[in-house]
């Protein structure tokens, strides 16, 4: 993996994440670039004023060709921004006053750029006595009812972001998408005070439950993947939600405590935040649940598991394990050391990994 900080592998690929995203419309080679060359190595105020900066300026941009009567470009920039924000909190920690403050400027970005775009709306997933903010895509041409993938991100990321994480692809093989934060994730979490939950089938039966109403999707036909920690909780969803025809799961751990906290350490206080502990012993009791063993072999969908052996964020190791457990009809494709897409959630071949997984996804459903 290419370090835009030399030593220092976590903002590096954070970097790498944010460049791979450019490729759906989350960022820009140039901006990116220009970004990194001011940033002061190691100094997280920096980090965070540079990319507010270009955050602004962006946004700045987009307002002014929509303006201008330019809505594809303000759509674009718009887009951009939301991504950069995202990034400009990145490492705040989870108790520092910009934080929210500066997801809502990333969301309020985003939804600025989905206002200028025909074919996403903006909804709210009824879940038990609240709701889950997100998106539903729809899938241009691809007929009357088609079908839809249900796409979850991890643990340090937003739905926003995840449209940037191959979420096109679905519209370009005919399938709709829904993305909605669940509990632990984005605005659920920062906004909502909704902690991440190990039964992860809870949400995924009302986003399934709410497909059911729209009436413009077809419901025998809907597929779940998620990537990185959203692995785990698509795969524990699909052993208990039935509805759900196909499942792929993206660099995703069989034990979060074990494959992800243990593993990576600059992700602990952001799992502090998520399960709303304060101190380690916590962390452990309550990520103690997040973990395959006793749903694993409940699967009964395909299975596709896809990861990496240069992932530095979940343990490699992991995949074969979840592999050997499912009893489902399942494939795993793991990526060896130096292969490109072997990096956490394939953030170095975008290219190729995601249209595959879509078109593993579209075969089934």
């Amino acid at each position: 993996m290419f370090e835009f900080f030399p030593g220092n592998r976590s903002w590096s690929f954070a970097c790498i994440r944010l460049l791979a995203e450019s490729y759906y419309g989350g960022g820009e080679f140039n901006e990116i670039y220009r970004t990194v060359q001011r940033i002061k190595p190691g100094d997280t105020e920096s980090w965070h004023a540079e990319w507010r900066d270009t955050a602004d300026r962006v946004a700045g941009r987009g307002r002014e060709q929509q303006a201008a009567g330019h809505p594809e470009s303000a759509r674009k920039a718009f887009f951009r921004a939301a991504n950069y924000y995202r990034v400009a909190e990145f490492l705040l920690p989870f108790t520092d006053d910009r934080k929210v403050p500066t997801y809502r400027q990333s969301a309020a970005s985003f939804h600025a750029a989905v206002d200028l775009s025909p074919g996403i709306e903006r909804v709210e997933v009824p879940y038990e006595d609240a709701s889950m903010p997100g998106y539903f895509f729809h899938a241009p041409g691809a007929g009357e009812k088609p079908p839809v993938l249900i796409f979850t991100g991890g643990a340090d990321s937003t739905a926003e972001e995840v449209y940037f994480v191959g979420g096109p692809e679905a519209a370009r093989r005919g399938l709709a998408c829904l993305i909605v934060d669940g509990p632990g994730r984005g605005g659920m979490l920062r906004l909502r005070n909704s902690l991440a939950i190990p039964d992860f089938e809870r949400p995924v039966s009302a986003m399934v439950d709410y497909l059911e109403t729209r009436g413009d999707v077809d419901t025998g036909r809907i597929a779940l993947m998620g990537m990185s920690m959203g692995g785990y909780y698509v795969t524990r969803a699909a052993a208990y939600e039935k509805r759900v025809k196909a499942c792929v799961s993206h660099f995703g751990p069989y034990d979060c405590y074990r494959d992800i906290y243990e593993f990576y350490e600059p992700l602990r206080e952001q799992f502090r935040w998520i399960t709303g502990s304060s101190t380690d012993e916590e962390v452990r009791q309550r990520l103690s649940r997040f973990t395959l063993a006793g749903s694993i072999e409940k699967v009964e969908c395909p299975l596709l598991i896809l990861h990496g052996e240069d992932d530095i964020i979940t343990d490699p190791r992991c995949a074969r394990q979840t592999y050997e457990e499912a009893k489902c009809e399942k494939e795993l494709r793991f990526l060896r050391s130096g292969e490109p897409g072997a990096v956490h959630c394939s953030y170095d071949n975008h290219a190729e990994i995601f249209p595959f997984m879509h078109d593993w996804v579209a075969a089934r459903v």
